[in-house]
């Protein structure tokens, strides 16, 4: 189907809801009963009823090949949100937030998917299940750390949550509610404040090891979270029946995760939007389904109620119009089903191997599906592989947004794939997160086409035990086409492609983006720092060689050197908070200084030879530029096209000058100019610029980890006209 373009005298700006189920499979929904999910799968012949789904699915487009982008809730959150691999998250190696304090997942710095359609005019709200972590104030204005959050003082506004990160509005739960399982409060939040604050009438609910330990308002209910989402959900769309803004909403509830409780494994509500949900749900065959069946038939209620409001809630964009007519709707899940077997086919995944937490296609491919008037619509099927991560930049070409270098670097803009689902996308798409055996808790598929790798060891946490090497290591290679069950493994010398995609994906994880970035050729050669590690742990020089792709002139040497926060300094193998800091100086009164002097030094790569040389000393010397400090030459240099150059300065363990990543290790490296090809970094040891190494994160690494890496440290201004 050919892009239609927008209703006449409709807005060009459609609302946007994002409806995403919790453990919900391909073969959770009726709106995929008899659909082929690859061309050598069989028909689906039987999953559950979900009639409005089902209907959504008729009048909309149903995807066939679409990820989350991990198999577990957390990761994959993090990803939708931010438009960044979900291991790039300082959540390494089991893909959700576990029991306990849950610090922030996103930090301030990044451009969340809200943001961004708050920069285009969009009123943005988030109702249910958060769980990207959060801080909660301790009555003195710093994060509660306290395992079962006794420290939390409830009257105060929370310190980091989604309000902090564009959603306007905001109501629902931190995290998960599974009582064996998590410690957070069982109280509502509206907005940045807790719904209930009177301590002493808190209850303390939970079992077996969280008995009695697991604060909650005095009127919990844990059967009654998916009806007072829908309360609030299409209590916001009516609303904004009477605005003459977009909107954004994003609605995540709870349901069919698990629940446990005393009741039972899952805490189902009697009805749901009038209709009755306990006992009620069915399969296509007739068969009755079980309590957590009737938690998928509730999101289907839920998601039929909120269609149902935006049927009869009047445009005021477009008079004469309902929302409907100009709102782009999209139900899918976070991952896989919660049930069926770990390793083999699940009728709950569609047929597909695997379920939740594991890297085979039931662990990430989920039910997707879209509808917006005049543009996606006809019951039309689309076999484009896709994920939840390319939502961001979707989205914001279809509101007219060019995203920056700095912004949701792994998300692909699919919509011409949406329009025109003829077409092939052959971009690679990456998911993470395995649990248990046989491939450990560090696995990342690749897939490109119906070609899909698994690798393990070392992109996840790299650092974290002997033999996590820090490289793509190939450990099973399916070509989905002609094996979509993911049987067996491949043979070592029969696959010419798994090379090639364990170098791809090694390539992406460590430079730090997927998409093309469009970066000015001008000015600095870092254009953003990019959070890269820099390290405090290493005594020597490092830096990287670079060619030029057009002839420039160097003006200044220079050196990281943020400055933004008042805090302490933390070790390179510290878990990063924000109550430490990253940073060498700050502005102000009182600035701080450099510890060590550092040489930076430009080579000619034969030889080498030295072209020029600055000593950046402690006292604050130089300009400082962002997050960089410059040293003007005494006199430019010209450097040529296509010459080999070598960029590095000193560096002294423990000195606390050039320590920086607060997500630790998510291999981001920095955004560079357009005409600089950066070719590796380099360490040198003892002085010897002739014995490079390639810079390791600790030294279990695999030589290839840091391919593609590039040191945050020195760096170099040019001038501004190119030709000079």
């Amino acid at each position: 189907m050919l892009w239609l373009g927008t209703v006449t005298a409709q807005p060009k700006k459609p609302n946007v809801i994002i409806f995403m189920a919790d453990d919900m499979g391909i073969g959770d929904t009726s709106a995929y009963l008899g659909i082929n999910l690859m061309p050598n799968t069989k028909a689906i012949a039987k999953t559950l009823k979900t009639p409005n789904v089902e209907n959504f699915a008729k009048q909309g487009m149903i995807f066939t090949d679409a990820h989350a982008p991990a198999s577990m809730c957390s990761s994959t959150r993090y990803s939708l949100l931010t438009g960044r691999l979900s291991h790039r998250s300082y959540l390494k190696k089991q893909g959700w937030l576990p029991h306990g304090p849950n610090r922030p997942m996103i930090h301030r710095a990044l451009t969340t998917l809200p943001e961004m359609l708050k920069r285009n005019g969009y009123v943005t709200t988030a109702i249910g299940k958060y769980h990207v972590g959060m801080d909660f104030d301790d009555g003195y204005g710093e994060p509660a750390d306290e395992f079962d959050f006794r420290d939390v003082d409830f009257t105060k506004p929370i310190l980091d949550g989604p309000t902090h990160h564009g959603f306007d509005e905001f109501f629902g739960v931190p995290g998960n509610t599974e009582d064996p399982l998590d410690t957070e409060p069982r109280i509502y939040l509206r907005n940045d404040r807790w719904t209930f604050s009177e301590r002493s009438q808190m209850k303390l609910i939970g079992m077996k090891h969280r008995e009695g330990r697991i604060l909650a308002a005095p009127d919990w209910d844990l059967a009654q979270l998916g009806p007072d989402f829908l309360r609030e959900a299409t209590a916001f769309v009516k609303r904004q029946g009477k605005a003459q803004t977009p909107f954004f909403l994003y609605y995540v509830p709870t349901a069919n995760h698990l629940q446990q409780n005393p009741s039972g494994p899952y805490a189902v509500p009697n009805a749901i939007a009038g209709t009755p949900i306990k006992g009620k749900s069915v399969y296509t065959d007739g068969a009755k389904g079980g309590e957590r069946e009737d938690m998928v038939l509730e999101n289907d209620v839920a998601f039929g109620a909120l269609l149902k409001t935006l049927r009869e809630t009047d445009d005021p964009r477009s008079p004469g119009h309902k929302l409907i007519d100009n709102t782009l709707v999209i139900f899918t899940s976070d991952n896989g089903p919660n049930v069926g077997d770990n390793t083999g086919p699940n009728q709950e995944s569609g047929g597909l191997r695997g379920k939740k937490a594991k890297i085979w296609e039931g662990g990430h491919r989920v039910p997707f599906v879209v509808y917006w008037k005049g543009n996606f619509e006809g019951g039309q099927i689309n076999r484009n592989l896709f994920s939840l991560t390319d939502l961001f930049a979707t989205l914001a070409h279809t509101v007219g947004d060019e995203l920056s270098p700095t912004e949701a670097q792994d998300s692909l803009n699919s919509l011409a794939f949406w329009k025109e689902p003829s077409k092939s996308d052959l971009r690679a798409r990456y998911f993470f997160c395995h649990l248990g055996p046989p491939y450990g808790n560090d696995a990342i598929a690749v897939r490109k086409g119906p070609k899909k790798l698994i690798v393990q060891g070392g992109l996840a946490r790299p650092w974290a035990e002997p033999g996590e090497r820090g490289a793509s290591e190939p450990v099973v290679f399916y070509d989905l086409s002609e094996n979509p069950y993911e049987q067996g493994d491949f043979s070592e010398d029969t696959n010419t492609d798994r090379k090639a995609m364990a170098n791809e994906l090694l390539k992406i994880h460590n430079q730090g983006y997927s998409r093309r970035l469009e970066t000015p050729n001008d000015g600095n050669l870092i254009l953003d720092d990019g959070w890269h590690n820099l390290r405090n742990d290493l005594t020597g020089s490092i830096g990287y060689e670079f060619e030029l792709l057009e002839k420039r002139t160097v003006t200044h040497l220079g050196m990281w050197d943020d400055h933004d926060r008042e805090r302490p300094v933390r070790s390179a193998r510290g878990i990063p908070t924000e109550n430490e800091r990253d940073q060498p100086s700050r502005a102000g009164k009182k600035p701080r200084t450099l510890k060590s002097p550092h040489s930076i030094t430009l080579w000619e790569g034969k030889g080498p030879a030295i072209i020029t040389r600055v000593e950046m000393k402690p006292g604050n010397p130089g300009e400082l530029d962002g997050e960089f400090r410059y040293l003007k030459l005494d006199q430019p240099v010209k450097l040529r096209k296509g010459t080999r150059y070598l960029l590095t300065m000193t560096t002294k363990a423990g000195d606390g000058d050039h320590f920086h990543d607060p997500a630790a290790y998510d291999g981001l490296s920095p955004v560079i100019n357009s005409g600089v090809k950066v070719i590796r970094s380099l360490l040198f040891r003892n002085g010897n610029v002739k014995q490079a190494l390639a810079i390791p994160s600790f030294a279990d690494l695999h030589s290839d980890y840091s391919a593609f890496r590039i040191p945050v440290g020195p760096t170099i201004r040019f001038k501004t006209n190119a030709l000079e």
